[in-house]
């Protein structure tokens, strides 16, 4: 399991420097980011899920539609039993189960570093009334203490053409929101996250984060 892990870390680390070359950034910008710095603070996790068989799944959400709140998720999905969708177009669109072959989702920092270039995925699970459905993520994301905004250049150039630029936040104030709000639109976990980082600093952490998470249900 170590190899494992350290193999797909490498590889969403890859995965990452193509996109910085897409992106027109320094190679090594979006690790660089997630680190908080050079360090090695990022953090990479795998997780294993199991979905039963349901005899009746009209009558229950499976896993709820979200998208994901870290940087680089690869899936190894189960290669029989399907359920996993995406929304494209405002369309609900099946992600086929096939043999030896990795899904690469973008999570909700790659949407603020590319200032929107990268779109974080809306996703969900379908309950099957036919056989057990596996999965296995892992996640690359950032570390609790680095600082997500938008890529200057990025953001410069937009600048010119539309007036889009994402906040900045941290991305620790970014998780206490997203515990509360993961099944919600994205744009106000955005703003809750950076107003955290804005509120008096008369206030506790925990104060602040029940202010802004309060206001984002006003």
């Amino acid at each position: 399991m170590t190899e494992y892990r350290a193999e797909l870390k490498k590889l969403a680390e890859k995965v990452m420097e193509v996109m910085d070359e897409n992106l027109d950034l320094p190679k090594g910008y979006i690790k660089k980011a997630f680190n908080d710095g050079e360090g090695d603070g990022a953090f990479f996790g795998t997780k294993v899920s199991h979905y039963p068989p349901c005899p009746h799944p009209e009558l229950v959400n499976g896993l709820r539609a979200h998208t994901d709140a870290g940087g680089v998720i690869l899936l190894f999905q189960d290669d029989e039993v399907g359920g996993l969708q995406i929304l494209k177009d405002g369309q609900w669109i099946d992600v086929q189960p096939m043999k030896n072959t990795i899904v690469i989702n973008t999570g909700d920092q790659i949407e603020v570093l590319s200032n929107g270039r990268y779109k974080s995925t809306w996703h969900r699970v379908l309950a099957s009334p036919d056989g057990n459905r596996r999965s296995i993520a892992s996640f690359y994301n950032p570390s609790l203490k680095a600082t997500v905004a938008p890529a200057p250049a990025l953001a410069e150039k937009d600048s010119e053409k539309i007036n889009q630029t994402y906040p900045k936040f941290l991305f620790g104030d970014y998780m206490s929101v997203y515990a509360e709000q993961k099944f919600l639109p994205k744009e106000p976990r955005f703003q809750a996250a950076t107003a955290i980082r804005l509120l008096s600093l008369n206030h506790t952490y925990e104060e602040k984060r029940k202010l802004v998470i309060s206001a984002c249900f006003l």
